[in-house]
């Protein structure tokens, strides 16, 4: 397994801060962080006021690092159990400073450096990885006007410090564990630029050398579970939309209801009590709007590669 062992030095200094009484952060940390993500200095003051309630209270600081442990230190199934959390007052048990999710990404650059140079990844993947990092930073806040990111957020930019992801063109990659012999690939897609097949088909042709170079793996299968992959979604598409022909390269069967995917990702809303106050500016909106008028219930797509990384590696064949 792919674990971050060399990480829990730095918890050793934690610990020995707990020990003594002193602090668990110092600014000067979260300096360094934001320089080597270059985020934005205005949101420092706002992480300064979170790190002294933090460093003024014992009980603070003992949860505050036993949860930074679980998070950086632990197996990375840990991480995956906390999806379902919405609230960081989940995480604690007592209401936090809403700010500290945003420290808690932050504390984590030391750990991002060690598995940079531990996992040898290039200067491209490194641009990827800090340019995804400031994105969990920031785009609450800029684009919802939070007052920290969510836990969702938090939890993306731990996938990238502890490099479960690597970036290939238009695709990620999660490194998602072994199955039956073989190692799981789940395929994550970034928001920004449009789903273009042609890029996908790119993206997927190269990402087998990628991977193997990065965590030393073969005999992959590759997974896909996103709305994107949604059979009724599938049903609204016209046959030349990007999105129908991103669906055609998986088998692909229902999973669990995915109306907060469909909310957050198509009207970037996390809660709607009437649809019929959706946005419709996108043809894509207009359809799904009706369809949840007409109480169309929508499932994630739990997919599987069809033809398996092979086909695409080892020919030119395009998907029309």
């Amino acid at each position: 397994m792919i674990e971050d062992k060399q990480a829990s030095i730095l918890f050793l200094w934690f610990m020995i801060e707990l020990l003594i009484g002193g602090k668990v952060i110092y600014n000067i940390k979260i300096d360094e962080a934001f320089s080597f993500y270059n985020i934005d200095n205005k949101y420092k003051k706002m992480c300064y006021d979170c790190i002294n309630e933090i460093n003024n209270s014992d009980a603070y600081k003992e949860a505050f690092n036993k949860i930074c442990k679980k998070l950086y230190d632990s197996d990375f199934s840990y991480v995956r159990k906390l999806w379902d959390i919405k609230n960081v007052n989940e995480l604690f048990d007592f209401n936090v400073n809403p700010f500290i999710t945003n420290v808690i990404v932050l504390i984590g650059y030391h750990h991002h450096m060690i598995n940079i140079n531990k996992y040898s990844i290039d200067n491209n993947q490194i641009k990827k990885h800090k340019k995804r990092v400031k994105e969990c930073f920031e785009s609450d806040l800029i684009n919802r006007n939070l007052n920290g990111i969510r836990v969702s957020q938090m939890l993306w930019a731990i996938y990238f410090i502890r490099m479960r992801i690597i970036e290939v063109g238009r695709l990620q990659y999660e490194y998602y564990g072994q199955e039956n012999g073989n190692n799981i690939i789940k395929i994550h897609i970034p928001k920004g630029n449009k789903l273009d097949i042609l890029e996908v088909i790119k993206s997927l042709k190269i990402s087998k050398n990628k991977l193997n170079e990065v965590f030393k793996i073969n005999n992959l299968i590759y997974k896909c579970d996103s709305w994107l992959l949604s059979n009724q979604v599938f049903g609204l598409l016209d046959k030349d939309s990007n999105i129908y022909k991103f669906y055609r390269l998986f088998n692909v069967k229902d999973g669990k209801d995915c109306i907060k995917d469909i909310l957050n990702f198509v009207y970037g809303v996390d809660i709607c009590n009437d649809y019929s106050l959706l946005r419709d500016d996108t043809k894509l909106q207009k359809k799904i709007k009706v369809a949840l008028l007409n109480n169309t219930k929508f499932k994630l797509g739990v997919g599987v590669l069809e033809k398996g990384i092979d086909f695409y590696e080892n020919s030119n064949n395009r998907e029309n």
